[in-house]
C-alpha cells in the first residue's frame, strides 16, 4: 500500500486496523493526531465511556419535543387567525318558493295564467354548454390583426359564433362574462348556480367538492319538473356538488383532474351529446361541460397548436347543438373562467376573470331599438374594443336570475346577481317590453332585499348590516315607494325611472358586498396574532438567555402542565370572554377557546420554566451582567441579520413591495455577499482568505443566476420578463433547459464529490449514493422530462406543424410512431427515481450513515511522529524499519458529510417534482447552500485564529513587561520559578483577553431562510394561485390519486423551503470533528437548539408582520384578496412546512441517527 500522509479530514492513529463500526478495545486506545479544518473544540482521546442507549437519544428527543411544541403553537395561531380572516361566508338555508315573490301586488292583470311561478316561462327547454376556461377573446372574431403578425392559435377558431353574429344578430347575444375570483372551477360553478360571491378560502376545496346546500336554480328546476327531465354529461365536479339531482340515471360524469388528458372527457361528452340532441323528448335541461380547452391551457398554454385543435373540436359540437335545437329552446354557451398567458387560472388577472358568454335562440331574443328608445345604455357596461368591436359585459352571477326567470323558476334565495336586460325585451311592443323588463328587475330586487333582511337578522352587527343601513338599503325603499306611488298604470317614463332605481339598488348592493366580501372576525384574528407574537417572545428569550444550556431541564413538564391547565380551564373561559362586547359578535367556539387556552397556558409554562431556570441570573451581580448581555449592541453580523428581518417584515406594509418581493430577496442576498467579502478579508491565512473570497463571489454569482429564472405577476407589467417557460404564452419548458437538465446528471454529483472529497468524506454511503444513486435519480428525472415534453408534442402528429430545430426530434418521431407507448416508459422511469430518493437511498443511509473509513499506511520510522508506537516490520539487514499508521478518513467532517448526504436525498425528491428549469435552479441552490456552510466554517475558524493571535500578543506583551522590570527576589530563582512566572503571565493575559468569540448564527440562519424565498421564485412560483404548477400532480401517475397528487403539488410548491429548512443544521455540523472535552463530551445541542429556534423565530416574525398588515391595517384594502391574502397563505404554509421538516426530518430522523452512530463508533457523548 502506498504511503500517504494525513490530509485535511483524515485523522491518524497507531491503533491496529479494525472495522470502523466496531467499538475500540483497550489495546487500541491511543491518541488521535488529526489535522482537522476546524479548531473550534479541544483535542481529547478517541475513546471514552460509552453512554447508555437511552442517554444517547435524550438530546435529540428533547430538542424534537421543544420544536414540536413550537410547531403546534404555530398551527393553533394560524388556525385561529385564518378562522377570523378567511372566514367562510354565512350561508342562509332558506329556499325561494313559487308562491312567495316577496313583492306586494306584483301580478299584473296582463299575466292571466295563475299557474305561473314568479315570471312567465319564456322557454321550455335549455341547453347549457360549459367550455372550461373559454376566454372571451377565444369567442369573438378578430379581423384587425396586423398583416405581418402571426395569428395566435386561439383566435378565430369558433366561426360558428362569428356566423351567428353576422347572420342572426337578433337571435344571438355575446357578452364578456366576468368572474369573481378565485377563478377555480368549483367556486365558479357555485356562483353560476347560486348567484353568490365565493370566499377566498373556498379555493382550497377546488379538488374535493361537497354537496351544495344553498338554494340554486338546478335544484329549483328539479323541484319544478323532476330530476328525470335533467340530463348531464361532463366534469364530475357537478355530480359532487349536486349528488341528489345528478344521479347515475341522468348523468354521464368523467374524472376531471388529469390535465395531461385533453380528450378522454371531451370524447365522452361528445359520445353522449349526439344521441341526446337527436331525442330532445328525454330532457328539458341539458348540461354539457367540456374540459379539453382548460387542460390544453394547463399543459401547453393558450398559444399552442393543441389549443387550435380543441377549439375547432368545440366549434363542431356547437354547430351540431345550434342546428338541433327547437324554437322553444334557449342555448347558453359559456366559459366558467379564462386563463392567463401561461394557461393557468385561479387568480384575478383580466385574462383569468374574463370568460365568454353566448346566448342563442331560434326565436328573436331582443329588440336593440328598445335600449336606444328608452336610453337604457347608461345602465349597461361595455368592454374596451376587442377585435375591433365593443361588446356588453355582465358578471357571471347575473346569469342566475336571468336563467331562472326565463325558465319559469324562482330566483335562488341567496342570489346577488342582476337579470340581463336584453333577454326580457323580446316583445316588439315597446311598452310591453319595458313592462316585462321592469317586472323581472323588480322581482330580482325584491329577492335580493329579502336576502339582506334575513342576513341582517342573523348578523345584526356585521359589516353587511351596517352597509344595508348606510349605503344601499335606502335605494330599494326609494324604488319600492316610487313603484307603489304610480301603481300598474304608470306611463313609460315612470316605468323607466323605476327600472333605473331598482337597477341602482342591485348594482350598489353588489358593489358593497364585493367590498366587504366576508365578515372579518376580529377577536379570532387577534387571538391568533397574539399567540404567534407571544411564541416569538418565548423563542427570543430562549435564544438570548439559554445560549449555553440548550433548554431548561424542567421545560417539558411545564409545557405539558400548562397545556393540561389550558384544557381544564377552556370551558370556564368562555363565559368570561363573552363578557367582552367585541367577543359577543364573534364566531368563537369551544374548539377555538380550547386552542387559545392551551396555547396561552403552555406559553405561560414556558415563561415560568425559564424564570425558574434562570433564577441564578437574578442575583445582584449576575443579574446585571445578564441584562447587559441582553441589551448589548450586536456585532456586525447580528446587526445585519436584524436589519434583514426588519426590512423583510416591512415588505408587507405595501402591496407593491409584495408584488416585487423577489427583487427584495435578491437585494438581501447580494448585500450579504458584499458584507461577506468584508468578513472574508479578515481571514488571517492567505489560502483560506482567498478561498473565502472565491466562495463569497460564487455565492453572489449564483444569486444573480437564480434571479434570471422568473415568472411574472400581472401587477409587475413591463417591469418583469418571464424566462421560466419557453415563452410567455406557454407552460412548456425550453429545449435548452432540457439539455442542461440532462447535463446536470453528471455535473451535480461531480461537484458534490469534490465538496466531500475535500474532507476525505467520499467513503461508505457517500461513495455509493453520490456516484450511483443520486446520479441515476437525476438522469432518470431528466429522461422523464424529455419524454414528457417531446411525447406531448408528438401527440396527434404534431410533428407536421413545422417544428424545426428540435434537439430531440428523432426521439419524438419514434414516440409518435409508437402511438403513445412512451407513457408507460416515462412513468416507470420517474417512479424508479422516486424509489431511489424515498426508499433505496434512505434505507442504505440508515444502515450505515457515516462517511468515514479506516486506511492503514506503512510509514518509515524516521518519518513517524513522536509519541506514536507502531508495529515494527522488517528483519533483514539493511531493510528499512516501518510502522503501521491508521488514518480515519472523513473524521474532521463526520457529522456534516453524513447529514449532507441525507440532504441530497430530499433534494432529489423535490427536484423530481419540479419543471426542468426548476430542477436546474435547485441544483444551483444546493451549490449555494454548500458555499454558505463553507463560508460559515471559514469565518468561524478565522474568529478563533484572530482570538488566538490576540492571546499570544498579550502574553508576549506581558512577558516583555516582566523582562524589563524583573522581580528582585526571583532574579536568581530556579527554573521552576521561571516556569511558574510564565504560567502566571499567560493566565493574567488570558484573564484580560475577551472570551472566546462565537460566530453569530442568526445571520446564516436568516440568509438560509431568504434563500428559500429565492428558490421559490426561481422555480417558477409566485404568491398567486395561478402560479401553482398543478401539472406536477401527475408526475409518475397515469391517473389522479388524491393522496399522492396532493403530496406532489405541495412538494413542488414548498420544496424550496423544505430544502433550506433541512439544510439548517449544516451551519453547525459542517466540518465539526467528533472530539469532545476531557470527559469525552461534545457540547452540540445548545447551539443546534438556538439555530433551529432562530429560523422558526425569523419565519414567525415575518408571519406576525403579515398578519398585522394584512388582517389589521389592510383588510379592507383593494388588493387584500389579490395580493395580501395569497402572500399570507404562502407564508403560513411555508412556516408550518419548515417547522415540520425541522422536527421530523432534521432532528428526529437525520440528526438523531448521525449522533447515535458517531457515539457508537467513536465512543463520545454528545450533549
Amino acid at each position: 500500500m502506498a504511503s500517504r500522509t494525513p490530509q485535511q479530514g483524515a485523522a491518524s492513529t497507531g491503533i491496529n486496523n479494525h472495522s470502523l463500526r466496531s467499538r475500540p478495545t483497550a489495546s487500541s486506545q491511543s491518541k488521535v493526531q488529526a489535522q482537522p479544518s476546524s479548531s473550534r473544540t479541544p483535542a481529547t482521546r478517541l475513546n471514552a465511556k460509552e453512554p447508555a442507549a437511552s442517554k444517547e437519544r435524550a438530546p435529540s428527543t428533547r430538542l424534537a419535543k421543544l420544536l414540536l411544541w413550537v410547531f403546534l403553537i404555530h398551527v393553533g395561531a394560524i388556525y385561529l387567525f385564518t378562522r377570523g380572516f378567511l372566514l367562510s361566508r354565512s350561508v342562509l338555508d332558506s329556499k325561494s318558493e313559487c308562491n312567495n315573490t316577496n313583492v306586494n301586488s306584483d301580478r299584473d292583470p296582463s299575466w292571466a295564467d295563475a299557474s305561473e311561478c314568479w315570471y312567465p316561462q319564456q322557454y321550455k327547454k335549455a341547453v347549457v354548454i360549459i367550455i372550461d376556461a373559454l376566454r372571451f377573446d377565444f369567442v369573438v372574431p378578430h379581423h384587425d390583426l396586423p398583416e405581418d403578425e402571426k395569428e395566435p392559435y386561439y383566435l378565430n377558431k369558433l366561426p360558428v359564433i362569428h356566423n351567428l353574429l353576422e347572420k342572426q344578430p337578433d337571435n344571438t347575444l355575446v357578452y364578456q362574462f366576468v368572474a369573481d375570483p378565485p377563478t377555480t372551477t368549483l367556486q365558479r360553478l357555485k356562483a353560476l348556480t347560486t348567484g353568490t360571491l365565493p370566499t377566498f378560502i373556498d379555493a382550497g376545496s377546488n379538488f374535493a367538492s361537497s354537496a351544495l346546500k344553498e338554494d340554486n336554480w338546478l335544484s329549483q328546476f328539479e323541484n319544478s319538473r323532476g330530476k328525470d327531465r335533467i340530463l348531464f354529461m361532463g366534469d364530475d365536479t357537478w355530480t359532487g356538488l349536486f349528488p341528489s339531482v345528478l344521479t347515475a340515471n341522468n348523468s354521464h360524469a368523467f374524472p376531471s383532474l388529469d390535465t395531461h388528458d385533453l380528450d378522454t372527457l371531451d370524447n365522452g361528452v361528445i359520445k353522449a351529446l349526439g344521441p341526446a340532441l337527436k331525442d330532445p323528448s328525454q330532457w328539458d335541461l341539458l348540461i354539457a361541460h367540456f374540459l379539453g380547452v382548460d387542460h390544453c391551457g394547463h399543459t401547453f398554454g393558450p398559444n399552442d397548436p393543441h389549443m387550435a385543435d380543441k377549439l375547432e373540436q368545440m366549434n363542431d359540437q356547437l354547430e351540431q347543438v345550434i342546428a338541433s335545437v327547437s324554437d322553444d329552446t334557449l342555448v347558453v354557451i359559456m366559459g366558467d373562467h379564462g386563463m392567463n398567458q401561461q394557461g393557468d387560472h385561479g387568480g384575478d388577472s383580466d385574462d383569468e376573470i374574463q370568460a365568454g358568454l353566448v346566448i342563442y335562440s331560434k326565436r328573436k331574443l331582443n329588440h336593440a331599438k328598445h335600449l336606444r328608445q328608452f336610453s337604457l345604455g347608461d345602465m349597461l357596461q361595455y368592454t374596451k374594443p376587442v377585435g375591433g368591436k365593443v361588446y356588453r359585459t355582465v358578471t357571471q352571477i347575473d346569469l342566475v336570475p336571468t336563467l331562472s326567470l326565463a325558465l319559469g323558476l324562482p330566483i335562488p334565495f341567496n342570489n346577488l346577481g342582476s337579470v340581463i336586460p336584453e333577454l326580457f325585451l323580446s316583445d316588439p311592443n315597446p311598452n310591453h317590453a319595458i313592462r316585462n323588463l321592469l317586472r323581472a328587475v323588480r322581482l330580482n330586487a325584491a329577492q335580493v332585499a329579502t336576502y339582506f333582511e334575513s342576513y341582517m337578522e342573523l348578523h345584526p352587527t356585521s359589516d353587511i348590516a351596517l352597509a344595508i343601513q348606510t349605503e344601499f338599503g335606502q335605494f330599494f325603499e326609494h324604488a319600492d315607494n316610487y313603484m307603489r306611488s304610480y301603481g300598474h298604470d304608470q306611463g313609460t317614463e315612470n316605468m323607466v325611472q323605476a327600472l333605473r332605481l331598482y337597477s341602482d339598488y342591485l348594482r350598489t348592493s353588489l358593489t358593497s358586498c364585493k367590498r366587504i366580501w366576508a365578515h372579518f372576525d376580529i377577536p379570532l384574528m387577534a387571538a391568533g396574532g397574539g399567540i404567534l407574537s407571544a411564541s416569538c417572545l418565548c423563542l427570543l428569550l430562549h435564544i438570548t438567555v439559554f445560549r449555553s444550556t440548550g433548554m431548561p431541564n424542567n421545560l417539558e413538564r411545564f409545557l405539558a402542565g400548562g397545556t393540561l391547565v389550558g384544557i381544564a380551564l377552556a370551558r370556564h373561559l368562555r363565559p368570561l370572554l363573552l363578557m367582552i362586547e367585541t367577543v359577543q359578535e364573534s364566531s368563537l367556539g369551544l374548539v377555538d377557546i380550547m386552542i387559545f387556552s392551551m396555547a396561552t397556558f403552555s406559553i405561560l409554562g414556558f415563561l415560568i420554566s425559564s424564570i425558574l431556570q434562570g433564577r441564578l441570573l437574578f442575583t445582584k451581580t449576575k443579574a446585571w451582567t445578564s441584562v447587559k448581555g441582553l441589551f448589548r449592541w450586536p456585532p456586525l453580523s447580528g446587526f445585519l441579520a436584524c436589519l434583514f428581518i426588519f426590512v423583510n417584515c416591512l415588505i408587507f406594509a405595501s402591496n407593491s413591495y409584495i408584488v416585487h418581493e423577489s427583487t427584495f430577496v435578491i437585494g438581501f442576498l447580494q448585500t450579504f455577499g458584499v458584507i461577506g467579502l468584508l468578513f472574508s478579508l479578515r481571514v488571517p491565512e492567505k489560502s483560506q482568505r482567498n478561498k473565502a473570497v472565491l466562495l463569497t463571489l460564487s455565492f453572489m454569482v449564483m444569486t444573480r443566476l437564480l434571479s434570471l429564472s422568473t415568472v411574472c405577476r400581472e401587477e409587475q407589467g413591463k417591469l418583469c420578463s418571464p424566462t421560466f417557460y419557453a415563452s410567455a404564452q406557454q407552460t412548456v419548458p425550453s429545449q435548452w433547459s432540457l439539455v442542461t437538465l440532462v447535463g446536470s446528471g453528471a455535473i451535480t454529483p461531480y461537484l458534490i464529490r469534490r465538496l466531500l472529497g475535500a474532507t476525505k468524506s467520499m467513503n461508505g454511503i457517500a461513495l455509493i449514493w453520490i456516484d450511483y444513486g443520486l446520479r441515476a435519480g437525476i438522469i432518470l428525472g431528466s429522461l422523464y422530462s424529455v419524454l414528457d415534453y417531446e411525447g406531448s408534442k408528438s401527440d396527434r402528429n404534431k410533428m407536421t406543424t413545422g417544428n424545426t430545430g428540435n434537439t430531440f426530434e428523432p426521439l419524438a418521431v419514434g414516440m409518435a410512431q409508437a402511438g403513445g407507448a412512451y407513457v408507460g416508459i416515462k412513468t416507470f422511469l420517474v417512479r424508479f427515481a422516486f424509489g431511489l430518493a424515498l426508499i433505496v437511498g434512505p434505507a442504505a443511509w440508515w444502515t450505515n450513515p457515516l462517511c468515514m473509513d479506516i486506511k492503514s499506511v506503512d510509514v518509515p520510522v524516521e518519518s513517524a511522529a513522536d509519541g506514536l508506537v507502531g508495529r515494527k516490520q522488517g528483519s533483514g539487514a539493511g531493510a528499512p524499519k516501518t510502522e503501521r499508521k491508521i488514518y480515519i478518513l472523513g473524521y474532521a467532517n463526520a457529522f456534516g458529510a453524513s447529514y449532507f448526504v441525507a440532504l441530497t436525498m430530499l433534494f432529489l425528491f423535490v427536484t423530481l417534482t419540479q419543471k426542468p428549469l426548476g430542477a436546474i435552479v435547485l441544483s444551483v441552490g444546493l451549490a449555494q447552500i454548500a458555499c454558505l456552510v463553507e463560508l460559515v466554517d471559514l469565518w468561524r475558524d478565522a474568529d478563533v485564529a484572530i482570538w488566538q493571535q490576540g492571546v499570544v500578543a498579550r502574553i508576549q506583551a506581558e512577558s516583555a513587561a516582566m523582562s524589563e522590570n524583573p522581580v528582585e527576589d526571583g532574579a536568581n530563582g530556579s527554573v521552576e520559578d521561571a516556569e511558574a512566572a510564565a504560567e502566571a503571565t499567560a493566565a493574567k493575559a488570558l484573564a484580560k483577553q475577551p472570551a472566546h468569540p462565537r460566530l453569530n448564527l442568526l445571520l446564516p440562519t436568516v440568509v438560509l431562510s431568504l434563500m428559500g424565498n429565492l428558490f421559490f421564485f426561481a422555480t417558477g412560483h409566485q404568491a398567486t394561485l395561478s402560479s401553482i404548477q398543478w401539472t406536477s400532480a401527475f408526475i409518475g401517475l397515469q391517473k389522479t390519486n388524491f393522496l399522492f397528487s396532493g403530496i406532489l403539488v405541495v412538494v413542488n410548491t414548498l420544496g424550496p423551503f423544505l430544502i433550506c429548512a433541512a439544510a439548517l443544521p449544516l451551519v453547525v455540523l459542517w466540518k465539526l470533528p467528533p472530539r469532545g472535552d476531557k470527559t469525552g463530551k461534545i457540547t452540540l445541542f445548545p447551539e443546534l437548539t438556538r439555530l433551529c429556534l432562530m429560523m422558526m423565530m425569523h419565519q414567525s416574525l415575518v408571519l406576525v408582520a403579515n398578519m398585522f398588515f394584512t388582517g389589521g391595517m389592510f383588510r379592507r384594502h383593494l388588493m387584500v384578496w389579490k395580493v395580501f391574502a395569497p402572500r399570507f397563505m404562502l407564508q403560513a404554509t411555508a412556516l408550518l412546512s419548515m417547522d415540520l421538516v425541522l422536527v421530523a426530518v432534521a432532528v428526529l430522523m437525520v440528526m438523531a441517527r448521525v449522533m447515535r452512530e458517531v457515539t457508537k463508533v467513536l465512543s463520545v457523548k454528545i450533549v
